[in-house]
């Protein structure tokens, strides 16, 4: 064991073991394009977005479950942050302006009546409303 500390500090003394550092390419950000939709007997999901490649991201999502409930997010990411605009005639909401979110309803505000009644769009109620309050509070 001596033998080979003695050896190792020896060959680092020398210089014979040279630590080899290999450049990590840098790539520019590029312009992309993606989306989907998905329909099944739940009803119809998807979501479009484009990137410029120059920090700007524009986008759609939205979903109308087998009811008629329906949903559209429109928003820009860009230099002067995150807007988003939804369109919704889920029972329960209202026309109004959170932060930078502008929520335009098509059903008019019934205190009393849940929002969400339907699996399928609670659950993209919630994941929504968290995407938003991250988005808020970054």
């Amino acid at each position: 064991m001596l033998f080979l500390v003695v050896l190792s500090t020896i060959t680092l003394a020398h210089g014979s073991v040279i630590p080899h550092i290999v450049p990590v390419p840098q790539h520019a950000p590029q312009p992309y394009k993606y989306g989907y939709s998905i329909k099944d007997h739940h009803g119809e999901q998807h979501r479009q977005e484009a990137g410029n490649g120059a920090g700007s991201v524009v986008g759609n999502y939205g979903f109308i479950d087998d009811r008629g409930i329906a949903r559209q997010v429109n928003y820009v990411a860009d230099h002067a942050g995150f807007r988003a605009q939804v369109k919704t005639n889920e029972p329960g909401t209202a026309n109004q302006n959170l932060a930078a979110v502008q929520v335009i309803s098509n059903t008019p505000y019934v205190a009393g009546v849940p929002f969400c009644t339907s699996g399928s769009s609670c659950r993209i109620w919630l994941w929504s409303f968290w995407v938003a309050m991250y988005v808020l509070v970054s």
